[in-house]
C-alpha cells in the first residue's frame, strides 16, 4: 500500500474531491490511501516540527518506508519518479509513506534518517503539494502498467 500523509488544517473540498479522484483511480494497480493529520499549533516552529514529526512516525510501523516530501530532496522527471516508486515497492516490506510536512517542515533528525524528495522547485501551498504528489502516483503507476496515460 502506498499512504499520502498529508499535515493540514486548511479544508479545501475542491483539492479534496481531485486528490480522491486520483486515488480511486490508482485502485485498479495499486492501494492508495490518502491521511489528513492535523498541524501542530505553537509559536515555535522547532517545537511545532517535532509534535508534527511525532504524529507522522505514529504512522510507521516495522517494515513501513517513509519517504518526505522536502524542498532540499532529490528531483526527478515523471518516468524517474516511477522508477523510484518501483524500486521501493520491490524493497518494502510494509506500506510506502509519502510524508508532506506541516508549515516549517520536518525536523532535521527525520530528514536525516529518510529519503527526501522534491516535487519542484517551486514551493507550494500543502494542498496543492497533496494535489501534484497524488496525480504524480497516478502518473507513475500508469508509466510502470504501460499505459497511454503519460507521453514522453
Amino acid at each position: 500500500m502506498i499512504l499520502i500523509a498529508a499535515i493540514e488544517n486548511h479544508k479545501n473540498p475542491e483539492i479534496d474531491a481531485l486528490c480522491n479522484d486520483y486515488v480511486k483511480r490508482c485502485s485498479p494497480m495499486h492501494a492508495v490511501k490518502l491521511e489528513l493529520l492535523p498541524a501542530a499549533r505553537t509559536p515555535d516552529p522547532e517545537a511545532q516540527k517535532a509534535k508534527e514529526s511525532d504524529t507522522l512516525l505514529k504512522l510507521i510501523k516495522p517494515g513501513d518506508t517513509l519517504i518526505l516530501c522536502d524542498e532540499r530532496g532529490k528531483s526527478f522527471t515523471s518516468r524517474g519518479f516511477s522508477t523510484f516508486v518501483e524500486k521501493t515497492l520491490a524493497l518494502s516490506r510494509g506500506k510506502i509513506v509519502f510524508a508532506i510536512g506541516g508549515a516549517y517542515g520536518f525536523t532535521e533528525t527525520l530528514r536525516s534518517q529518510h529519503p527526501c524528495i522534491k516535487l519542484s522547485e517551486f514551493v507550494f501551498p500543502h494542498h496543492l503539494a497533496r494535489l501534484v504528489l497524488t496525480e504524480q502516483i497516478y502518473r507513475s503507476l500508469n508509466i510502470l502498467k504501460g499505459t497511454g496515460y503519460h507521453h514522453d
